[in-house]
């Protein structure tokens, strides 16, 4: 259903909507007065890149979700518990970058939206609100990664920090306030964001684990690049010791710095907050922000020359008397650097963080008497956590995009630690927004990577439309951009190869397929395996919506595509990586095309073999191949594995892989990223999550909605407890090894059934409760 607005509700935005809008801050105020507070007070907001919301000075919430223009996303908040009876304040910092990245696309105008309406009262924004351009805002900083927002440079002698408090004197704001309708391009339409706001906390920052001072450089005041200016005056710091809730900082002379080294514990996204006490005028206070150090040295990894040009820093330059600022953007990070330049008088500095996640609850668990294990599952949980903003990312430090092929592994975390399909749901439609005149689908959307189109990823979009009707049971996903579908499959047609009969490489676009050396060029087994896999799921949801033509068409593509594809399985039983450039079969058998046969059923006849001979001498460390899975793809390789009854060999090296990185607190990019340069906290390896809920508890899903599944747990260790939300409730499954006998309990909600494989038993089918006592073969 289409909104409908007051008609005297416009966008509005200090002295142009569509003018040097370069890394643009705005402030409003909106004095209003109530006799008596209304029972809730809706308050419908939105801006144009994104807003910051003040009511009577507290700080509220901020917002929209990341969103296209075409249907602009809005907030709905009830801001009654911040109201009183008399005189009312709206404040609101709002922004606009002037251009896009790698989650918003500009259309070249900015603007801010509010309407509220209670009882009798009615406000909207109009003419009639305060507001002008922030002042004292460096515009000509760097971006703080080539994929998000610039450094934030504020100078508090210039801006009052008192802007969004009731007793501010705004009668200087004399800007003027230009408008449009609310209607009117390039915001046609607006839709609700459909996901919860965001879980905003105030935090301390950690413990204090490092001192270093020095000499500034001569351009400390004027350099662009704050990172690369503290990068080159010296990171290491000697060790230290102290409270971070007020950091104390000595006296010296100008032209020298003093800094900080914060450790947070583990990695966390949030938007810095400052406060100083007993500044004068001039002084300088910078956060620089880091995901790893060198522990010996106390220094911060930072990578210069890396692709992505991380500079994670903020400045505030203070005024006398009061000082405190909220730095806008949030970002990920573990270790903070506080650095002050010419105090010179003693200063405290009280920093602290407004983390900003998606919602998600504890709804799923996992314990087991392993501790690597319960920490890994922990380590995974927290990483799925950061990663859930208003949208699945692929780090909260690097990029904050919503990369689909991550998003998809993000999922099925999702579903097993909280149950809410939610940003799923709206990340598909994101992606279905964004394509190619040909029909393929963005990496990541909302973007302006042009570079960064993966047709595998379009397949695996589509084959999210089948996971989101495997979790809830609803066709709706699929019914929505089913012509989407239709589009992108015409360009797998058009670029079938006439002489091997699979998918050919198109050198405009960048195919994935895996962080590492797979074949790309010519015709790859990989991707037209993954083509194949589309395939099979379009089948059945065509299947399901009646449209038996277009299944029958998938049904016969695929069948053609499984002959080709045949032409490459050698006499050992293994699948080649494709046909090269010049038509001749590569001789490589990678662990991701054999994984992928298995997951299509290519050739059942040959599935002993593409274990024995290549993914479980993997998974035991005695295959040697240059081309191995990354920390991302394994999770198609522990699947296959588990769903075969291998899955203590899943546990094994889940172990493995995994425990170096319960010290860092999230799981990393890949196995062994490089600091400085990769991630530290990527969702997309956070899978164990869901594995070890599925190999220790036994659960796995086996028919939509979860109506039915599959109970074969594997008993390592002494004892398990697993739960995990499901549609229609939480499965529980416990076990515990008492004497010669192995004791367990499975608990199924109303309407699901589960299939009961366990050694020694007969197999059945159960509903509700169902106990069990088996031998405990280890006690043999």
């Amino acid at each position: 259903m289409s909104l409908s607005l007051p008609s005297n509700a416009l966008w509005i935005w200090p002295e142009s909507l569509h003018w040097n809008l370069h890394n643009c801050y705005a402030l409003f105020r909106r004095e209003f007065k109530l006799d008596e507070l209304p029972k809730h007070a809706p308050l419908l907001i939105t801006a144009d890149q994104s807003y910051q919301l003040y009511i009577n000075g507290l700080y509220v919430c901020r917002g929209p979700a990341r969103g296209f223009q075409a249907s602009w996303p809005y907030d709905e908040i009830d801001i009654r518990p911040w109201l009183v009876v008399g005189s009312n304040l709206i404040a609101i910092r709002a922004y606009n970058p002037g251009g896009g990245n790698f989650q918003y696309v500009s259309q070249g105008y900015a603007g801010l939206l509010v309407v509220a309406q209670w009882q009798d009262f009615s406000l909207v924004t109009d003419g009639c609100w305060k507001c002008r351009r922030q002042e004292g805002i460096r515009k000509d900083t760097v971006p703080i990664s080539l994929q998000l927002f610039p450094q934030e440079i504020i100078d508090l002698g210039i801006e009052d920090p008192d802007w969004m408090m009731p007793a501010f004197d705004d009668t200087s704001w004399k800007t003027s306030v230009a408008s449009t309708p609310w209607n009117a391009m390039p915001w046609p339409q607006l839709e609700a964001r459909s996901i919860p706001m965001l879980d905003e906390h105030e935090i301390q920052t950690g413990s204090l684990i490092g001192y270093a001072k020095g000499v500034a450089a001569e351009d400390y005041i004027s350099k662009e690049n704050l990172s690369l200016l503290r990068y080159e005056q010296g990171l290491q710091h000697e060790s230290a010791e102290g409270d971070t809730d007020t950091l104390q900082f000595e006296s010296t002379p100008k032209g020298y710095w003093q800094s900080k080294l914060i450790d947070l514990g583990k990695p966390y996204i949030g938007s810095v907050l400052l406060e100083v006490i007993g500044a004068d005028s001039g002084v300088i206070v910078e956060t620089h922000h880091y995901e790893t150090i060198q522990k010996e040295s106390l220094c911060p990894d930072f990578a210069s020359e890396s692709h992505s040009k991380m500079a994670f820093s903020h400045r505030m330059i203070c005024r006398d008397g009061k000082n405190y600022h909220a730095f806008y953007h949030p970002f990920g990070f573990r270790y903070m650097v506080v650095t002050v330049y010419d105090n010179e008088s003693e200063i405290q500095v009280k920093p602290s963080l407004r983390t900003s996640v998606y919602p998600l609850k504890d709804n799923g668990y996992f314990k087991s008497a392993d501790d690597d294990l319960n920490r890994i599952w922990e380590t995974c949980a927290w990483t799925q956590r950061i990663c859930s903003l208003d949208a699945y990312v692929d780090t909260p430090w690097r990029e904050q995009a919503q990369w689909w092929g991550d998003a998809r592994v993000q999922a099925w975390n999702t579903f097993h630690l909280d149950g809410d399909v939610r940003l799923f749901r709206r990340g598909i439609k994101q992606i279905a927004t964004q394509t190619t005149p040909d029909g393929l689908t963005y990496g990541h959307a909302p973007t302006i990577a042009h570079f960064c189109i993966l047709p595998d990823f379009t397949l695996i979009w589509m084959v999210t439309l089948w996971d989101c009707y495997w979790q809830t049971g609803s066709l709706e996903a699929f019914e929505t951009h089913r012509d989407k579908v239709e589009k992108a499959l015409d360009y797998f047609r058009d670029h079938m190869d006439s002489e091997t009969g699979l998918l050919r490489y198109d050198e405009r676009f960048w195919l994935f397929l895996d962080w590492t050396d797979l074949q790309k060029a010519g015709c790859s087994s990989v991707y037209s395996l993954w083509l194949l896999y589309a395939l099979i799921q379009l089948e059945k949801l065509y299947e399901l919506t009646d449209d038996l033509k277009s299944a029958s068409e998938c049904h016969q593509w695929s069948n053609r595509l499984r002959d080709s594809l045949l032409a490459l399985v050698g006499e050992d039983g293994l699948i080649r990586d494709g046909f090269l450039e010049d038509g001749t079969i590569n001789p490589h058998a990678s662990i991701h095309a054999q994984t992928l046969s298995l997951m299509t059923g290519l050739c059942p006849e040959n599935e002993p073999a593409m274990l024995n001979k290549c993914l479980l001498p993997f998974l035991k460390g005695e295959l040697e191949k240059d081309v191995q899975p990354s920390a991302y793809w394994i999770t198609y390789v522990y699947t296959v594995l588990a769903e075969r009854g291998y899955v203590s060999d899943v546990v094994g090296h889940i172990r493995e892989k995994w425990k170096p990185m319960i010290e860092q607190g999230a799981t990393w990019e890949n196995f062994e990223p490089k600091r400085g340069n990769e991630s530290f906290s990527h969702a997309w390896s956070a899978h164990p999550l869901f594995h070890l809920m599925q190999c220790l508890g036994g659960i796995r899903q086996i028919d939509k909605g979860w109506s039915r599944v599959s109970f074969s747990p594997v008993f390592k260790g002494k004892h398990a407890t697993v739960t995990i939300p499901t549609p229609l409730g939480k499965i529980k499954s416990s076990w515990e090894k008492i004497g010669k006998e192995i004791c367990g309990e499975l608990i199924l909600p109303q309407g699901i059934q589960a299939e009961v494989r366990l050694v020694g038993l007969d197999s059945e089918t159960i509903e509700g409760v169902y106990q069990y006592r088996i031998e405990n073969i280890d006690s043999r």
